[in-house]
C-alpha cells in the first residue's frame, strides 16, 4: 500500500503539472464538504487519544473541483493525525474571511515547525523530520494540496506558534 500511495501521489502531481489551468468551476458548499471530510477522521483521532473538534460556518460556497478540494482537506487532516502529539488537540475551522474569501484552518498541538521548515514544507519530497518517512509519508501531501489550492486561485500556508501548528487554505468565494 505504500507503493500505491507513492504512485498515486506522483500521478496527482504529474497531472497538476500538465494542467496549470484553473480548476473546473462548479459552485458547491465547502461547508458541507469540510464537514464530510471530518467525519471519517473522528475515530482515527479518538484512537490516538486526540481531542478533535471542528467549527464550520454554514453555507460557505466556493467554485472549483469539489473532489480536489476534499482531497486537500483530507491531506491536512491526515497530517494533523500523523504529527499531533499524543493526547493533544486537532481543530478544524472554516469561516468567512472578509467579504470575498473563505478560510480553512487545520491546527494541531505538536512539535514546533522551524522557520526554515515552514518555508520548505510545501516542496515535493520535503520532510522536516526524515524519521517521519517511517510513518508512510513521502513528502508529497502538502505539495499536492498546494497544487490544488493554486489551481483554485487560492493560497495555502503554515504557521507554528506556542506549540500549535496551523495550516491555512484561503479561497475566493
Amino acid at each position: 500500500t505504500q507503493m500505491r500511495a507513492l504512485v498515486t501521489g506522483l500521478l496527482d502531481l504529474a497531472r497538476s503539472d500538465q494542467a496549470k489551468r484553473p480548476a473546473a468551476r462548479k459552485r458547491f458548499s465547502w461547508s458541507r464538504s469540510v464537514g464530510e471530510a471530518c467525519l471519517p477522521f473522528e475515530p482515527v483521532f479518538f484512537e490516538r487519544s486526540l481531542d478533535f473538534s471542528y467549527e464550520i460556518e454554514p453555507d460557505l460556497f466556493v467554485s472549483g473541483g469539489e473532489s480536489q478540494l476534499r482531497r486537500c482537506t483530507d491531506i491536512l487532516l491526515d497530517n494533523a493525525q500523523k504529527y499531533a502529539c499524543d493526547g493533544g488537540t486537532v481543530r478544524v475551522e472554516l469561516k468567512k474571511n472578509g467579504h470575498t474569501r473563505v478560510q480553512l484552518c487545520v491546527s494541531d498541538s505538536g512539535e514546533a515547525i522551524s522557520e526554515e521548515d515552514l518555508h520548505n514544507i510545501f516542496k515535493r519530497f520535503y520532510r522536516a523530520d526524515e524519521a517521519r518517512s517511517a510513518s508512510g509519508s513521502f513528502g508529497l501531501g502538502l505539495s499536492i494540496a498546494q497544487s490544488i489550492v493554486e489551481r483554485h486561485s487560492g493560497r495555502i500556508w503554515a504557521e507554528s506558534k506556542n506549540g500549535v501548528n496551523r495550516f491555512f487554505v484561503e479561497l475566493p468565494c
